[in-house]
């Protein structure tokens, strides 16, 4: 078995030779940039490569660890003479880097990015949290960062870029979700599958590539092969037969890694898990665990397919052992914003809402503000600044801060998400954030609406209850205008990513398929309308029957309902906005 590595590596070693570094066997923290000088080593240098996501800048900070960029050749998509301004928090980047065993940060000499998937968006499930573009289920969470959009604006056709990681059926869990203005081209990567060399075709995941007259990169027509990891850009796309004419297919199997790399750092999802041999696959590059291998937030029989992971390894002969797993369970549960009241600086904490969140060399941060400061780390934060901070709870009950954004206080969501406490007909505390109700306030559990009554003995009844609030607020409190169970037993009823496993309730955006007799069909999902159904065309209220005769093929509909039998949805809620006179929705 041979273990693989970019080509970057290979232009990073050669650079590094000819600087005049050496390798040496010691190597730096990579969470703090510890000294790890001993004796004589001031003057050498560690060869560093890392991948996975930008969570913030002063310079870039990656998978945890501040890399120098000042120097560094930065190639962002297909520029490859970019700079810092164009990288952006949440993409997925490499970093060939030299550390000097002297404490401080490693000076990056290469960045690079490249899209996971760049196209027009066809469907978006908010109850599974996903969107699909090109055939591709995209996954997204409380972390992914949303770039010129967002969750309300977001719509179908809209044109997206997607940075993240791609998993082995060919599903993506998004980092970046940013909208485009201009690019039009369409590009994926994805293992090749069902390769018909008659017809010239194959596919990445629902998507049928045409490859008839396709340029080859770093190939030859003749490589192609089931299984081979490979980029595919073009611009002619078929959505009524899900096929993309290639225009450029792009190799981007790993080659052998370079022997004088001292430190590997990967972030992504585990591919191709033996269990027996003890190897696994995380973007592209393979690992063995060896009896040394240590886990964090989590142990040996963790390890998963589909498991969000980082992983850091030293090459030995051409193996990749991993001396570390950190399981990266992207487990959100809580969502709060408001104004911070207190900070300390050896602790690394603030205070908001009276809960104290703990940073971590992992933190992601965003500066919304008026400031609009790049570089926004912990450093930046000050008591008043207004924050939403996205978190987990610890094994020893702390707050850890996965995500902070600062904002105006003009900008705040009225959104809140944690475990309720103190519920009562006139409202209740979640995440320590107190929200309030009144006669208009909806409560929803996976099978659709219930009472006020009937949330309140669901609170009372189970050990715990994790819910999602959406609001405004009135006199300092957080006026709920709707309340969503997310979780009712607090005993971690999610999947890998970190989302409630609910089944029965849907809430989604597509376009009409067909219209047979009083179903419509989006996204091959059955649609009935209950008598009673809330619907809306053009803001205005109708019937189902003005509802559904307004309806063409191509209508993008938005829809609230439930399973039945899974086998339709009976729809609740329905919104349709169609074309003015003037063309403008």
């Amino acid at each position: 078995m041979r273990f693989k590595h970019s080509l970057l590596v290979l232009a990073i070693a050669g650079a590094l030779s000819a600087c005049g570094g050496s390798s040496d066997s010691s190597t730096p923290d990579n969470n703090t940039g510890g000294d790890n000088t001993g004796g004589d080593n001031t003057g050498s240098t560690t060869t560093v490569v890392t991948e996975g996501v930008i969570t913030g800048f002063g310079s870039v900070y990656v998978n945890g660890q501040r890399y120098g960029s000042d120097n560094a050749a930065i190639a962002v998509g297909n520029s490859p003479a970019a700079d810092e301004a164009q990288l952006r928090v949440g993409m997925v980047v490499t970093v060939a880097a030299s550390a000097s065993n002297n404490g401080e940060d490693p000076e990056a000499e290469q960045i690079t990015y490249e899209e996971s998937l760049q196209g027009p968006v066809a469907f978006i499930d908010r109850e599974a949290e996903q969107i699909e573009v090109l055939g591709q289920t995209v996954i997204y969470d409380d972390l992914t960062e949303f770039e010129e959009t967002d969750l309300d604006t977001l719509t179908v056709g809209d044109f997206v870029e997607i940075s993240g990681y791609v998993n082995e059926n060919s599903d993506f869990y998004a980092t970046l979700v940013e909208l485009e203005d201009e690019e039009t081209d369409i590009k994926l990567k994805g293992n090749v599958a069902n390769l018909d060399t008659d017809a010239t075709t194959f596919t990445l995941g629902d998507l049928t590539i045409n490859y008839s007259t396709a340029q080859f990169e770093d190939m030859s027509v003749e490589d192609l092969a089931d299984g081979l990891f490979v980029k595919v850009e073009g611009e002619t796309f078929d959505s009524e037969t899900m096929t993309l004419t290639a225009d450029e297919i792009e190799n981007k199997e790993q080659s052998d890694i370079d022997e004088d790399t001292d430190e590997v750092t990967i972030a992504g999802i585990v591919k191709n898990y033996d269990e027996e041999a003890g190897t696994f696959s995380v973007n592209q590059y393979d690992f063995v665990v060896s009896d040394s291998t240590e886990f964090e937030d989590g142990t040996a029989d963790t390890l998963a397919n589909g498991i969000i992971v980082k992983v850091e390894a030293v090459l030995d002969g051409e193996q990749l052992v991993a001396e570390e797993v950190e399981f990266k369970a992207r487990d959100a549960r809580s969502k709060v914003e408001g104004q911070v009241t207190d900070i300390d600086a050896e602790a690394m904490t603030f205070v908001l809402n009276d809960t104290t969140f703990t940073v971590t060399s992992e933190t992601q941060y965003e500066d919304e503000s008026d400031l609009d400061e790049r570089r926004f780390t912990f450093d930046n934060i000050e008591v008043n600044d207004w924050l939403k901070v996205v978190s987990r709870q610890d094994d020893e009950g702390n707050a850890i801060a996965l995500k902070v954004k600062r904002i105006e206080e003009d900008e705040r969501d009225g959104e809140v998400k944690g475990r309720v406490s103190a519920v009562s007909t006139e409202g209740m505390t979640v995440a320590n954030a107190n929200v309030t109700f009144d006669e208009n306030t909806e409560f929803e559990d996976d099978d659709g609406t219930i009472s006020l009554e009937d949330f309140i003995a669901l609170v009372e009844s189970l050990n715990a209850v994790i819910v999602e609030v959406e609001g405004n607020y009135v006199d300092g409190s957080l006026l709920a205008t709707e309340v969503e169970v997310e979780n009712v037993s607090g005993e971690g009823d999610d999947d890998d990513n970190g989302r409630p496993d609910n089944t029965s309730k849907a809430e989604f955006k597509g376009a009409v398929e067909s219209i047979e007799g009083d179903a419509v069909f989006v996204n091959g999902k059955e649609l009935r309308f209950a008598e009673d159904a809330e619907l809306e065309l053009n803001d205005e209220e109708v019937d189902v029957v003005t509802f559904i005769e307004a309806l063409d093929v191509g209508t993008v509909i938005e829809i609230e309902g439930v399973w039945v039998e899974e086998s339709y949805i009976l729809v609740k809620e329905a919104e349709v906005e169609n074309e003015d006179d003037d063309g403008e929705e």
